[in-house]
Protein backbone atom coordinates (compact mmCIF):
# COMPACT_ATOMS: atom_id res chain seq x y z
CA UNK A 1 0.00 0.00 0.00
CA UNK A 2 2.86 2.23 0.69
CA UNK A 3 4.56 1.15 -2.68
CA UNK A 4 1.81 2.59 -4.54
CA UNK A 5 0.94 5.82 -2.53
CA UNK A 6 4.97 6.68 -3.09
CA UNK A 7 4.55 6.05 -6.94
CA UNK A 8 1.05 8.11 -6.97
CA UNK A 9 2.86 10.85 -5.42
CA UNK A 10 5.82 11.06 -8.17
CA UNK A 11 3.55 10.89 -11.12
CA UNK A 12 1.48 13.68 -9.79
CA UNK A 13 4.65 15.53 -9.71
CA UNK A 14 5.79 14.95 -12.92
CA UNK A 15 2.93 15.67 -14.08
CA UNK A 16 2.63 18.78 -12.39
CA UNK A 17 6.10 20.17 -14.07
CA UNK A 18 5.19 18.99 -17.77
CA UNK A 19 2.19 21.17 -17.29
CA UNK A 20 3.89 24.30 -16.07
CA UNK A 21 6.91 23.67 -18.65
CA UNK A 22 4.16 23.72 -21.64
CA UNK A 23 2.39 26.61 -20.03
CA UNK A 24 5.37 28.68 -20.70
CA UNK A 25 7.43 29.01 -24.36
CA UNK A 26 10.60 30.42 -22.80
CA UNK A 27 12.41 32.77 -20.94
CA UNK A 28 10.94 36.12 -20.69
CA UNK A 29 13.42 38.51 -23.12
CA UNK A 30 15.04 41.50 -21.53
CA UNK A 31 14.57 44.78 -23.86
CA UNK A 32 17.93 47.08 -23.84
CA UNK A 33 17.58 50.94 -24.95
CA UNK A 34 21.04 52.60 -26.31
CA UNK A 35 20.70 56.58 -25.88
CA UNK A 36 23.34 58.30 -28.69
CA UNK A 37 25.23 61.09 -26.65
CA UNK A 38 25.87 63.98 -28.93
CA UNK A 39 29.26 66.27 -27.78
CA UNK A 40 28.17 70.00 -27.32
CA UNK A 41 31.18 72.40 -28.31
CA UNK A 42 31.41 76.05 -28.09
CA UNK A 43 31.97 77.81 -31.26
CA UNK A 44 32.61 81.39 -32.39
CA UNK A 45 33.48 83.27 -35.41
CA UNK A 46 36.60 84.44 -36.74
CA UNK A 47 36.87 88.56 -36.46
CA UNK A 48 39.43 90.97 -37.73
CA UNK A 49 41.22 92.96 -35.57
CA UNK A 50 44.54 94.94 -35.61
CA UNK A 51 47.38 93.74 -32.84
CA UNK A 52 50.40 95.04 -32.38
CA UNK A 53 53.51 92.57 -33.31
CA UNK A 54 56.01 92.91 -30.76
CA UNK A 55 59.47 90.53 -30.18
CA UNK A 56 60.58 89.66 -26.70
CA UNK A 57 64.60 90.41 -26.38
CA UNK A 58 66.70 90.63 -23.39
CA UNK A 59 69.96 92.60 -22.89
CA UNK A 60 72.19 95.02 -20.70
CA UNK A 61 72.49 98.34 -19.92
CA UNK A 62 75.63 99.80 -21.36
CA UNK A 63 77.25 103.26 -21.87
CA UNK A 64 76.14 105.00 -25.52
CA UNK A 65 79.64 105.70 -25.53
CA UNK A 66 82.39 104.26 -23.57
CA UNK A 67 85.39 105.96 -23.19
CA UNK A 68 88.46 104.29 -22.19
CA UNK A 69 91.16 106.73 -20.39
CA UNK A 70 95.22 105.11 -20.67
CA UNK A 71 97.88 106.57 -19.26
CA UNK A 72 100.30 107.19 -21.98
CA UNK A 73 103.51 106.93 -19.78
CA UNK A 74 104.31 103.17 -19.49
CA UNK A 75 105.95 101.85 -16.35
CA UNK A 76 104.92 104.82 -14.04
CA UNK A 77 103.97 104.02 -9.96
CA UNK A 78 100.76 105.71 -9.44
CA UNK A 79 100.66 107.65 -6.60
CA UNK A 80 97.13 109.40 -6.10
CA UNK A 81 93.81 108.50 -7.53
CA UNK A 82 91.30 111.33 -6.53
CA UNK A 83 87.92 109.79 -8.03
CA UNK A 84 85.98 106.94 -7.32
CA UNK A 85 83.45 104.91 -9.53
CA UNK A 86 80.41 106.92 -10.07
CA UNK A 87 81.83 110.22 -9.78
CA UNK A 88 80.32 112.24 -12.27
CA UNK A 89 83.79 114.45 -14.01
CA UNK A 90 84.44 116.88 -16.50
CA UNK A 91 87.14 117.56 -19.25
CA UNK A 92 90.26 117.78 -18.22
CA UNK A 93 89.58 117.20 -14.41
CA UNK A 94 92.31 115.33 -12.94
CA UNK A 95 91.73 111.39 -13.12
CA UNK A 96 95.20 109.85 -11.30
CA UNK A 97 98.94 111.30 -10.68
CA UNK A 98 101.81 109.21 -11.30
CA UNK A 99 105.29 108.87 -10.07
CA UNK A 100 107.57 112.12 -12.27
CA UNK A 101 110.84 111.17 -10.20
CA UNK A 102 112.47 109.10 -12.95
CA UNK A 103 110.80 111.09 -15.82
CA UNK A 104 112.36 114.25 -14.26
CA UNK A 105 115.53 112.75 -14.06
CA UNK A 106 115.50 112.27 -17.74
CA UNK A 107 114.35 115.90 -18.83
CA UNK A 108 117.79 116.48 -16.75
CA UNK A 109 119.90 113.99 -19.07
CA UNK A 110 117.95 115.61 -22.16
CA UNK A 111 118.90 119.47 -21.39
CA UNK A 112 122.37 118.33 -20.90
CA UNK A 113 122.38 116.56 -24.36
CA UNK A 114 120.43 119.52 -26.00
CA UNK A 115 122.85 122.02 -24.52
CA UNK A 116 126.00 119.95 -25.69
CA UNK A 117 124.58 119.81 -29.17
CA UNK A 118 123.61 123.44 -29.32
CA UNK A 119 127.05 124.62 -28.33
CA UNK A 120 128.65 122.35 -31.17
CA UNK A 121 126.34 123.77 -32.92
CA UNK A 122 126.93 126.94 -32.56
CA UNK A 123 131.03 126.71 -32.79
CA UNK A 124 130.64 125.00 -36.35
CA UNK A 125 127.50 127.62 -37.66
CA UNK A 126 130.47 130.35 -36.34
CA UNK A 127 133.18 129.08 -38.15
CA UNK A 128 131.64 128.00 -41.49
CA UNK A 129 132.04 131.15 -43.33
CA UNK A 130 135.78 130.75 -43.19
CA UNK A 131 136.43 127.38 -44.60
CA UNK A 132 137.29 125.59 -42.22
CA UNK A 133 134.54 123.23 -41.59
CA UNK A 134 132.82 121.23 -44.50
CA UNK A 135 129.14 122.09 -45.17
CA UNK A 136 128.31 118.28 -43.86
CA UNK A 137 129.38 118.71 -40.81
CA UNK A 138 127.41 121.68 -40.46
CA UNK A 139 124.55 119.91 -41.36
CA UNK A 140 125.69 116.88 -38.90
CA UNK A 141 125.68 119.42 -36.05
CA UNK A 142 122.22 120.74 -36.98
CA UNK A 143 120.40 117.75 -37.12
CA UNK A 144 121.60 116.69 -33.71
CA UNK A 145 120.66 119.69 -32.47
CA UNK A 146 117.14 119.49 -33.71
CA UNK A 147 117.20 115.43 -32.01
CA UNK A 148 118.26 116.55 -28.69
CA UNK A 149 115.67 119.20 -28.83
CA UNK A 150 113.16 116.87 -29.86
CA UNK A 151 114.18 114.19 -27.21
CA UNK A 152 113.89 116.92 -24.57
CA UNK A 153 110.72 117.84 -25.69
CA UNK A 154 109.40 114.53 -25.43
CA UNK A 155 110.50 114.53 -22.02
CA UNK A 156 108.84 117.24 -20.89
CA UNK A 157 105.86 115.74 -22.57
CA UNK A 158 105.87 112.70 -20.57
CA UNK A 159 106.25 114.84 -17.25
CA UNK A 160 103.10 116.30 -18.08
CA UNK A 161 101.64 113.50 -19.51
CA UNK A 162 102.08 111.65 -15.51
CA UNK A 163 98.88 113.51 -14.68
CA UNK A 164 95.61 111.70 -16.32
CA UNK A 165 93.14 113.87 -16.98
CA UNK A 166 89.65 112.83 -18.31
CA UNK A 167 89.58 113.36 -22.40
CA UNK A 168 85.25 114.05 -22.18
CA UNK A 169 82.83 114.85 -19.51
CA UNK A 170 80.70 111.95 -17.91
CA UNK A 171 80.54 109.19 -15.26
CA UNK A 172 82.88 106.93 -13.94
CA UNK A 173 81.67 103.59 -14.29
CA UNK A 174 84.55 101.35 -14.07
CA UNK A 175 87.56 102.21 -12.24
CA UNK A 176 91.00 99.40 -12.69
CA UNK A 177 93.17 101.56 -11.59
CA UNK A 178 95.22 101.39 -7.48
CA UNK A 179 97.81 103.57 -5.54
CA UNK A 180 100.94 101.89 -5.65
CA UNK A 181 100.78 99.73 -8.86
CA UNK A 182 102.55 100.34 -12.30
CA UNK A 183 100.51 101.72 -15.26
CA UNK A 184 101.07 99.94 -18.10
CA UNK A 185 100.99 100.42 -22.04
CA UNK A 186 97.34 99.89 -23.38
CA UNK A 187 95.55 98.82 -20.10
CA UNK A 188 92.59 101.17 -19.44
CA UNK A 189 93.10 103.07 -15.94
CA UNK A 190 89.13 104.18 -15.79
CA UNK A 191 86.45 103.71 -18.19
CA UNK A 192 83.58 107.01 -18.68
CA UNK A 193 80.46 106.80 -19.83
CA UNK A 194 80.53 109.93 -22.61
CA UNK A 195 78.20 112.89 -20.90
CA UNK A 196 76.97 109.63 -18.66
CA UNK A 197 73.89 108.04 -21.40
CA UNK A 198 73.47 104.84 -20.41
CA UNK A 199 71.01 103.06 -23.24
CA UNK A 200 69.70 99.45 -23.55
CA UNK A 201 71.78 96.57 -25.64
CA UNK A 202 69.34 94.17 -26.55
CA UNK A 203 69.99 91.13 -28.27
CA UNK A 204 67.09 90.53 -30.69
CA UNK A 205 67.10 86.91 -32.78
CA UNK A 206 68.03 87.17 -36.43
CA UNK A 207 64.31 86.58 -37.51
CA UNK A 208 62.95 89.72 -36.14
CA UNK A 209 66.36 91.76 -36.43
CA UNK A 210 65.64 92.67 -39.95
CA UNK A 211 62.34 94.35 -39.15
CA UNK A 212 62.76 96.50 -36.20
CA UNK A 213 62.68 99.92 -37.81
CA UNK A 214 64.66 102.40 -36.18
CA UNK A 215 62.65 105.15 -34.18
CA UNK A 216 60.12 102.02 -33.33
CA UNK A 217 58.75 102.02 -29.39
CA UNK A 218 60.17 99.73 -27.08
CA UNK A 219 59.01 98.79 -23.59
CA UNK A 220 61.65 98.14 -21.03
CA UNK A 221 61.41 96.04 -18.02
CA UNK A 222 64.75 97.34 -14.96
CA UNK A 223 65.40 95.24 -11.81
CA UNK A 224 63.97 97.41 -9.55
CA UNK A 225 61.44 99.29 -11.18
CA UNK A 226 57.63 98.04 -10.91
CA UNK A 227 56.61 100.07 -14.51
CA UNK A 228 58.09 99.38 -18.10
CA UNK A 229 60.31 102.37 -19.23
CA UNK A 230 59.61 103.85 -22.32
CA UNK A 231 62.69 103.68 -24.78
CA UNK A 232 63.30 104.70 -28.61
CA UNK A 233 65.06 101.93 -30.96
CA UNK A 234 68.44 104.22 -31.89
CA UNK A 235 70.70 101.52 -33.62
CA UNK A 236 70.13 98.65 -35.80
CA UNK A 237 73.54 96.52 -35.88
CA UNK A 238 74.03 95.61 -39.31
CA UNK A 239 75.46 92.36 -38.53
CA UNK A 240 74.07 88.93 -36.98
CA UNK A 241 76.70 88.07 -34.61
CA UNK A 242 77.47 84.24 -35.15
CA UNK A 243 77.75 83.00 -31.06
CA UNK A 244 74.01 83.39 -30.70
CA UNK A 245 72.75 84.70 -34.00
CA UNK A 246 71.36 87.53 -33.00
CA UNK A 247 71.80 91.40 -33.94
CA UNK A 248 72.28 94.33 -31.19
CA UNK A 249 69.46 96.74 -31.36
CA UNK A 250 70.62 99.72 -29.31
CA UNK A 251 67.52 101.37 -27.45
CA UNK A 252 67.98 104.92 -25.87
CA UNK A 253 65.78 105.85 -22.81
CA UNK A 254 64.02 109.25 -21.87
CA UNK A 255 64.71 110.86 -18.31
CA UNK A 256 67.45 111.09 -16.30
CA UNK A 257 67.07 107.91 -13.67
CA UNK A 258 70.27 106.69 -12.65
CA UNK A 259 71.17 103.29 -14.06
CA UNK A 260 73.99 101.01 -13.56
CA UNK A 261 76.11 99.45 -16.41
CA UNK A 262 75.75 95.94 -16.80
CA UNK A 263 72.40 95.74 -15.21
CA UNK A 264 70.00 93.06 -17.00
CA UNK A 265 67.41 94.26 -18.97
CA UNK A 266 64.07 93.17 -21.06
CA UNK A 267 62.85 94.96 -23.75
CA UNK A 268 59.36 94.01 -25.70
CA UNK A 269 60.27 95.74 -29.11
CA UNK A 270 57.72 97.05 -31.39
CA UNK A 271 57.49 95.53 -34.97
CA UNK A 272 54.49 97.07 -36.67
CA UNK A 273 50.68 96.69 -36.57
CA UNK A 274 49.16 93.44 -38.41
CA UNK A 275 45.31 93.36 -39.37
CA UNK A 276 43.69 89.93 -39.92
CA UNK A 277 40.98 87.35 -38.65
CA UNK A 278 41.45 86.33 -35.64
CA UNK A 279 39.87 82.99 -33.49
CA UNK A 280 41.14 82.37 -29.97
CA UNK A 281 44.55 80.72 -29.42
CA UNK A 282 42.36 77.30 -28.58
CA UNK A 283 40.87 76.56 -31.26
CA UNK A 284 44.18 76.14 -33.39
CA UNK A 285 45.25 72.39 -33.28
CA UNK A 286 48.12 70.86 -34.48
CA UNK A 287 49.30 67.85 -35.78
CA UNK A 288 51.33 66.01 -38.62
CA UNK A 289 49.97 67.90 -41.55
CA UNK A 290 50.00 71.30 -39.98
CA UNK A 291 48.00 73.93 -38.12
CA UNK A 292 44.18 73.78 -38.34
CA UNK A 293 40.49 74.20 -36.80
CA UNK A 294 37.47 72.36 -36.59
CA UNK A 295 34.16 73.82 -37.84
CA UNK A 296 30.57 73.36 -37.58
CA UNK A 297 28.26 73.68 -40.70
CA UNK A 298 24.70 74.08 -41.20
CA UNK A 299 23.93 70.52 -40.64
CA UNK A 300 26.07 70.75 -37.38
CA UNK A 301 28.72 68.64 -38.91
CA UNK A 302 32.46 69.13 -38.02
CA UNK A 303 35.04 69.45 -40.74
CA UNK A 304 38.55 70.02 -40.74
CA UNK A 305 40.19 73.84 -42.04
CA UNK A 306 43.59 74.16 -42.95
CA UNK A 307 44.94 77.50 -41.81
CA UNK A 308 48.15 79.66 -41.47
CA UNK A 309 48.81 81.07 -38.01
CA UNK A 310 50.36 84.95 -38.29
CA UNK A 311 50.78 86.18 -34.94
CA UNK A 312 49.80 85.22 -31.42
CA UNK A 313 48.89 87.63 -28.58
CA UNK A 314 46.90 87.82 -25.90
CA UNK A 315 44.94 84.55 -25.84
CA UNK A 316 44.38 85.37 -29.43
CA UNK A 317 45.60 83.67 -32.89
CA UNK A 318 45.66 85.66 -36.20
CA UNK A 319 45.11 83.36 -38.87
CA UNK A 320 44.59 83.13 -42.84
CA UNK A 321 42.50 80.34 -44.28
CA UNK A 322 39.20 81.24 -42.49
CA UNK A 323 36.14 83.62 -43.26
CA UNK A 324 34.30 86.04 -41.08
CA UNK A 325 31.06 84.09 -41.55
CA UNK A 326 32.61 80.47 -40.57
CA UNK A 327 31.59 78.60 -37.35
CA UNK A 328 34.78 77.44 -35.87
CA UNK A 329 34.89 75.40 -32.76
CA UNK A 330 36.53 77.12 -30.22
CA UNK A 331 36.91 74.53 -27.18
CA UNK A 332 36.51 70.80 -27.38
CA UNK A 333 37.98 70.52 -30.51
CA UNK A 334 40.74 67.72 -29.46
CA UNK A 335 37.53 65.53 -28.33
CA UNK A 336 35.92 65.99 -32.26
CA UNK A 337 36.77 64.52 -35.56
CA UNK A 338 35.90 65.06 -38.69
CA UNK A 339 32.09 64.20 -39.61
CA UNK A 340 31.05 64.17 -36.58
CA UNK A 341 27.65 65.87 -35.22
CA UNK A 342 27.65 68.45 -32.72
CA UNK A 343 25.65 70.50 -30.39
CA UNK A 344 26.92 74.14 -30.51
CA UNK A 345 26.92 76.70 -28.11
CA UNK A 346 27.37 80.47 -29.22
CA UNK A 347 30.72 81.39 -27.27
CA UNK A 348 29.90 84.46 -24.74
Amino acid sequence: MNRTFLLGSVLLGVAAYAGFSFSHDGPTPVHRTTTATTLSVTVTTPFETTVVERVAATGTLVPREDVAVMAEVANARILRLPVEVGDRVRRGDTLAVLDTESLRLQVLQMEAEYAKARDEHARVNSIKDSGAVSKSIVTEKKSALDAAKAKLDEAKLAVRRAVVTAPEDGTVFERRATVGSVAAAGEPLFRIARNGVVEADLRVPEGSAGRVPPGGRVSLFLPGLDSPVAGTVRLVAPRIDASDRAASVRVSMAGDRPLMVGAFVHGDVELGTVTALAVPSTAVQRDAMGAFVWTVDLNDRVDRRAVQPRLRQDGLTLVDGVDPGLRVVARAGSLVRSGDRVKTIEAR
